[in-house]
């Protein structure tokens, strides 16, 4: 489980890409303890934003409840806005989880715009490690059913 043992901690491990075989059982547990303490969670299945990426930033901000969502205009991405209100949830929340499932899928079209939001979710970053607030970026490359059945239907808060 290498690639999520990290998720509940205040880390620079913030950003993970994980294999199917770096998820075992001891995620149920660590899932639930993040939901436990009020995480929000954003589970995001890539497969369905594969012809249109730049969507992906919004379906994360309405997910987590977000101050501003949508964060696209027609096929850009409005990554002043996403950085504004991802740093905003640094100051008013407990911890925030961000699951790209099956992002392999879209790396394989859309590098470009994958690597543009990963760059921008480490910009913006360095405001939940001074808080000391768990926030991740987890791409989950290679399916695992697992992760979509514990990840999916967000956070308890």
């Amino acid at each position: 489980m290498r690639g999520y043992w990290d998720i509940g901690k205040s880390t620079s491990h913030c950003v993970t890409f994980v294999e199917t075989e770096e998820v075992d059982d001891d995620l149920v547990e660590l899932v639930a303890n993040v939901r436990q303490r009020g995480f929000r969670i954003a589970y995001v299945d890539c497969e369905r934003f594969r012809e249109r990426p730049w969507e992906i930033g919004s379906e994360v901000g309405f997910q987590l409840k977000m101050a501003h969502p949508p964060y696209h205009e027609k096929n850009e991405l409005n990554l002043v806005r996403w950085l504004d209100d991802l740093i905003s949830l640094a100051y008013s929340t407990q911890g925030v989880v961000i699951v790209l499932d099956n992002a392999d899928r879209v790396f394989e079209k859309h590098r470009r715009h994958m690597t543009q939001l990963i760059e921008a979710f480490l910009i913006q970053f360095d405001h939940w490690l001074d808080k000391k607030v768990p926030c991740h970026l987890c791409l989950q490359m290679s399916p695992h059913p697992l992760v979509a059945r514990l990840f999916r239907n967000g956070s308890v808060a």
